[in-house]
């Protein structure tokens, strides 16, 4: 008996090993097949129970499912401790924002003394004076003292005063100071629980991608670190379930799609990503194509050479990390160290407009 469940819930992962357990195959049967074999089976508003296993049944029938993927260790718990701490950045970033429109309000001046307020020395600034009426009531030679060992002496008297002028001369709102302090400072509290939990997933994600090889693989290649190698092996999971990079291009969301028609000259169609994929992948590949379009980096000359020929900053680097996928996918597989001067010789030189 061939079992097939269309997971729209958590519940479907729990009854799945229930069943792997006791001897039943399980395959996955996707929603957006289910949903299109549904409007072409029965497209009447009814939803029931008996309709759902009936179009569910019909899809196994004619083989159009996927192989449920039962992860073993590390790659369950790779999975979980990077979805953890995506989740955790998501957090953090939506603390950050709120911080800043709290700024906005009662002291813009602030924002303009720092590069990015995810400094230590901005932060350690706010948790001590968190308004601008509450430096100004601090003795200067505490404040000069104060920031030069949160610094570590990289702030000179020169900011230390330019800071409490612009405090002196802020045009942020003075009312209710006492609960918007009270809101900063709980702002500050929970946002420095989310760093230190970052920080925390972080080591374990280092720890389990040393007994990982296929991260620890990755790990070798230039511009790959711990939490991205973790992440690629957590969303691809075992590499020899792929035959051809394509498919991890279309797990990604990667691959190219195009609205063309008999009327129009398919060369000319424009292209795009899909983007009906793993976000978290997709991401990683993203930003470690844009790590190898630096300065320094390996593809520098076929970004360059993209640019040249007209594709914006984000295209040119989609562009290079979808060509990455093979490569990464081969360390994968083989296990074996990145070889740079290797990867060099066998490569097509890019050739600029």
């Amino acid at each position: 008996m061939l079992v097939g469940l269309e997971f729209a819930g958590h519940h479907g992962f729990t009854f799945a090993r229930y069943l792997a357990d006791r001897g039943y195959p399980v395959v996955n049967v996707l929603p957006a097949h289910t949903k299109r074999a549904k409007e072409i089976e029965d497209n009447s508003p009814l939803k029931s129970d008996p309709k759902d296993a009936a179009v569910v049944c019909s899809l196994l029938g004619h083989g159009v499912f996927v192989r449920f993927p039962f992860l073993t260790r590390p790659y369950v718990e790779l999975r979980l401790l990077t979805t953890h701490r995506y989740r955790l950045t998501v957090e953090a970033t939506r603390y950050k924002n709120r911080l800043q429109s709290l700024l906005d309000l009662v002291w813009p001046e602030f924002l303009e003394q720092f590069s990015t307020i995810e400094k230590a020395t901005p932060l350690a600034l706010l948790e001590r004076w968190p308004l601008p009426q509450d430096i100004l009531r601090a003795s200067a030679r505490s404040v000069r003292s104060f920031i030069h060992t949160v610094s570590r002496g990289h702030i000179g008297a020169d900011r230390v005063r330019d800071l409490v002028a612009s405090a002196k001369a802020t045009i942020g709102l003075p009312d209710a100071p006492a609960e918007r302090r009270l809101e900063i400072q709980y702002l500050l509290t929970r946002w420095r629980l989310v760093q230190e939990q970052t920080t925390e997933l972080g080591r374990r994600i280092a720890a389990l991608v040393e007994i990982c090889p296929e991260a620890t693989a990755l790990l070798t290649v230039p511009e790959v670190s711990a939490v991205c190698a973790a992440t690629l092996v957590a969303e691809l999971g075992t590499p020899s379930d792929f035959d051809h990079p394509r498919q991890v291009l279309k797990l990604a969301g990667m691959n190219l799609v195009s609205a063309s028609s008999g009327q129009r000259d398919q060369s000319r169609v424009p292209k795009w990503q899909s983007k009906r994929g793993r976000p978290a992948l997709r991401r990683q590949l993203f930003l470690l194509a844009g790590r190898w379009c630096h300065e320094r980096g390996l593809y520098r000359a076929d970004y360059q050479a993209l640019r040249a020929r007209g594709s914006t900053k984000t295209k040119a680097v989609c562009s290079l990390a979808r060509k990455l996928v093979p490569m990464l996918l081969a360390v994968m597989r083989s296990g074996e160290p990145f070889d740079v001067e290797r990867w060099t010789a066998n490569r097509r030189q890019p050739v600029a407009a």
